[in-house]
Parts: structure tokens; C-alpha cells; sequence
């Protein structure tokens, strides 16, 4: 049974987990959607710290206040029976399924989730958030063939340049944007009532638009 918790999963919980957490979680918008809970931990998490102070800054510009997080540790507890797991990298879907192995048809990385859930034949065969779920698992099985090494990870920006954290806001944003895409395409959500929306081009645009909860995010494109 898939129900109806997302937990983000990444190293340390101050970076990626909690700014894809955040992002999730602020354009839900309404409907079906609007009843998941999204949470965040980190393999390897200090408990009780704040997001570094790079996302805290990137976070402002697309909306989020991330003040409140604080970081805690993947442990056994904190993962439950149903939770569909999003994590950065394959090596953390590696520790999730150490820990609950019975997670294994619920537990992808965040880049993997969003390429499977894109496909026009996932979609149309999904109901709700627990069959997307379901179907993107199996879709899994015959769409891994070709994916390169680290080609479903997001990349860690700690102490990188700044072209490194352009990187990993352009996998973050674009995955999220996918998956976010997939929940306003299920036949339970409710209908948007002020009809299609274009695609946000620019920071402003996503601060603007994310005051409306009803609009889904796209990607920030440099």
C-alpha cells in the first residue's frame, strides 16, 4: 500500500532534501495532491542544524522560507510502511533499503522518479498518487536500461563553485517541475479553475506565481 507521506532523502539534510521538500510542498496547490505530506532526513544528518546558508539564499528566490528546517538523521523510525521515498543519489536508495527493505517498490532517486513519471504511458495508466506510484515502479524495470552512472543523482554543491550550484538548482528545479506535473495530470485532482498556465521563464516569474498555490512549478532556465 503507497500512502500518503513523500520523505526526501539526501546526506546531510541541509541542502538538497530540504529545498526539494520545500519546493514539493509549496506548489501541491489543490486537490487530490493537496493531502500528501512531505518530509525530509538525511544517511548521514547531524540532528538540530539549519539549512546551509547557500539554500537559504537560493530557497528565497524561488519563495521558500526554509528558517524553520532543521536537519535529522535517516533512522530506523522515521521511515514508515506506504512512505514513498525520493532520494539525491542512488547510494542513498542504497541506505533507505537497508533499513526497510520492504520500501523497495517505493523508493527512487528524485531525477529517477520525475523521467518515469514524465512518460505519456505512466501517466495515462495511473488514477492517483498511490498507482503513479505503483506504475512508475514497474515502468522502472525496462526504463533503467541505458541510464548512465549518475545520471539520476542530484549533484552536491557543498563547497563547489558556483557553477555547481546552478547545476544542482537546474536538477532540483526540473525534476520537481516533472513531478509536479505528473500530480496536476491525475485524473482525482481537481480542475484548475482559471484554465492552462504558461511556463514560469525566469526567478521573478516563479516568486510571482508562488503566491498561487494552484499553479505547478516549472524550471528556472539561466
Amino acid at each position: 500500500m503507497i500512502g500518503a507521506r513523500i520523505v526526501v532523502v539526501c546526506t546531510a539534510n541541509m541542502i538538497r532534501s530540504p529545498f526539494v521538500a520545500a519546493l514539493l510542498t509549496s506548489r501541491l496547490g489543490s486537490g487530490s495532491a493537496a493531502g500528501l505530506v512531505i518530509e525530509s532526513a538525511g544517511t548521514a544528518a547531524r540532528a538540530g542544524l539549519a539549512v546551509a546558508e547557500e539554500v537559504a539564499r537560493l530557497g528565497d528566490t524561488y519563495g521558500l522560507d526554509l528558517s524553520a528546517h532543521r536537519s535529522r538523521r535517516l533512522a530506523d523510525g522515521v521511515l514508515q510502511t506506504g512512505d514513498t521515498v525520493l532520494c539525491a543519489e542512488r547510494a542513498h536508495r542504497r541506505v533507505v533499503l537497508d533499513l526497510r527493505p520492504d520500501l523497495i517498490s517505493s523508493v527512487f532517486t528524485v531525477r529517477e522518479f520525475a523521467r518515469l513519471v514524465e512518460s505519456a504511458s505512466v501517466r495515462a495508466a495511473a488514477s492517483d498518487w498511490p498507482s503513479l506510484v505503483r506504475v512508475a515502479a514497474r515502468a522502472r524495470l525496462v526504463a533503467s536500461a541505458g541510464v548512465s552512472e549518475g545520471q539520476d543523482d542530484i549533484v552536491d554543491p557543498i563547497g563547489q563553485p558556483e557553477s555547481v550550484w546552478l547545476e544542482f538548482e537546474r536538477q532540483a528545479t526540473i525534476a520537481v517541475s516533472a513531478i509536479l506535473g505528473a500530480m496536476t495530470a491525475l485524473p482525482r485532482l481537481d480542475a484548475d479553475p482559471h484554465g492552462p498556465v504558461g511556463i514560469p521563464s525566469s526567478r521573478r516569474e516563479y516568486r510571482r506565481r508562488a503566491v498561487t498555490p494552484s499553479v505547478s512549478v516549472a524550471p528556472w532556465r539561466s
